[in-house]
C-alpha cells in the first residue's frame, strides 16, 4: 500500500466507524463492569451490567442477585421472537406451591438504550413507567418499540458471549397455559415454557429454573479472550465514539496483523481508565495494557491501520 492510500485510509477510519455503529443492528450505547452468571435448566449465559449508564437499575437488580431472592426462580413468560421473561415467582426446592418473590418498592424508569436483541431491560406495570421491582427480560428481537412505549423500557444489561444461544433455547421451547394459586389468589401463566412437558401432570422437572450468582464486579478492558481466540479491547476513537468491538489475528509471520470485527461493535457512552486510543490522523491505535488470564501480560501496544476497508491493523512495537 503506498503512502498516499495509507493515508486517505487514516482518513476513511472515522466515518467508517461512524457508519459501522449506525448500521450495526445491536449496538447498545452503555459502559458495562459487573457481570452476573445465570444458570438455567437449558445451560447457563452470562449477563453485563451497564453500572455507569444505569445505576438505580443495576443496584435493584444486584439487591436481588446478591439477596438469594432469584433462587430456585424460573422463567414464568416467553412470546417467541419477542422476549423470555423471569425474576417474579419461585418453586422452592422440594415443594409443589409457587411464591411470588418478595419485591422491594418500585424503582425510578432508566431509559435511554435501545431495546435491541441480547439486552436485558425490567418489566412493569403497563401505564406506570416508574413501577418496575424485580422482573426482567431478555429481549430476542430488536424490540425498538420498547424505547418509548411506557416510558420507555430500562435496558440495564446484555447478554455475552455466546450466551444467546442458551436464551434462544429457552425460546423456542413449547408453551402451556395453567392457573396457580399464589398468595391466596389465583394467578394466570397464559405463555408458560415447559422443558419435556408430556402434556399431563406439570411438575418442577419442566420448569426453566434460572438460579442467579456476581460473576465478576469488573473485566479489563482490554484483553484476550481464550474462549473465541479473539482480542478485545474498548477504543476512545475520539469523534467517531467510544467502541468494543473484538479482532481476530490474521496473520503472525512476518508482522502480527490484526482484523476488527465490524459485526462485534458496540458503542460506549463514556472514557474509562485504561481504554484504547485510536488517532485518525496518525493511524494509531495504541493499548496501554492487554490482559491474559487475568494478568497484564503485555503493555502499550502501538498498532497502526493498514487497511480501513477490511479495519486491518498491523503490529508495530510493545513492551
Amino acid at each position: 500500500m503506498s503512502s498516499s492510500s495509507i493515508k486517505t485510509a487514516r482518513k476513511q477510519i472515522s466515518l467508517i466507524v461512524v457508519v459501522l455503529l449506525l448500521m450495526s443492528g445491536f449496538v447498545t450505547s452503555a459502559q458495562a463492569q459487573t457481570i452476573v452468571r445465570v444458570s438455567t435448566t437449558l445451560g447457563d449465559f452470562s449477563i453485563e451490567l451497564f453500572d455507569s449508564v444505569t445505576p438505580g437499575t443495576v443496584q435493584n437488580f444486584l439487591n436481588y442477585v446478591n439477596s438469594g431472592r432469584y433462587t430456585d426462580s424460573f422463567v414464568h413468560r416467553m412470546v417467541p421472537g419477542f422476549v423470555i421473561q423471569g425474576g417474579g415467582f419461585t418453586l422452592p426446592s422440594g415443594s409443589t406451591s409457587i411464591e411470588s418473590i418478595d419485591t422491594d418498592g418500585p424503582i425510578a424508569n432508566e431509559p435511554g438504550q435501545s431495546n435491541v436483541r441480547g439486552t436485558v431491560a425490567m418489566a412493569k406495570v403497563a401505564g406506570n413507567p416508574d413501577s418496575a421491582t424485580s422482573q426482567w427480560f431478555v429481549n430476542l428481537a430488536d424490540n425498538t418499540f420498547l424505547d418509548s412505549d411506557n416510558g420507555g423500557f430500562t435496558v440495564f444489561g446484555r447478554v455475552i458471549d455466546d450466551g444467546m444461544t442458551v436464551v434462544d433455547s429457552i425460546g423456542a421451547l413449547e408453551r402451556v397455559s395453567f392457573v396457580a394459586l399464589i398468595d391466596s389468589q389465583n394467578v394466570s401463566f397464559a405463555e408458560f415454557p415447559v422443558v419435556n412437558f408430556d402434556g399431563s401432570n406439570l411438575t418442577s422437572n419442566n420448569f426453566v429454573f434460572t438460579n442467579m450468582e456476581v460473576l465478576a464486579t469488573s473485566r479489563a478492558p482490554n484483553r484476550f479472550d481464550n474462549s473465541s481466540g479473539e482480542l478485545i479491547l474498548r477504543v476512545d476513537a475520539g469523534s467517531s465514539g467510544i467502541v468494543e468491538l473484538a479482532f481476530t489475528i490474521e496473520s503472525q509471520d512476518p508482522e502480527v496483523v490484526i482484523r476488527g470485527r465490524a459485526e462485534t461493535i458496540v458503542s460506549l457512552p463514556a472514557v474509562a481508565e485504561g481504554y484504547s486510543t485510536f488517532d485518525s490522523e496518525t493511524g494509531q491505535l495504541v493499548v496501554p495494557e492487554l490482559e491474559v488470564d487475568g494478568t497484564v501480560a503485555f503493555r502499550n501496544l502501538i498498532l497502526l491501520l493498514t487497511d480501513a476497508n477490511q479495519l486491518l491493523f498491523t503490529l508495530q512495537s510493545f513492551e
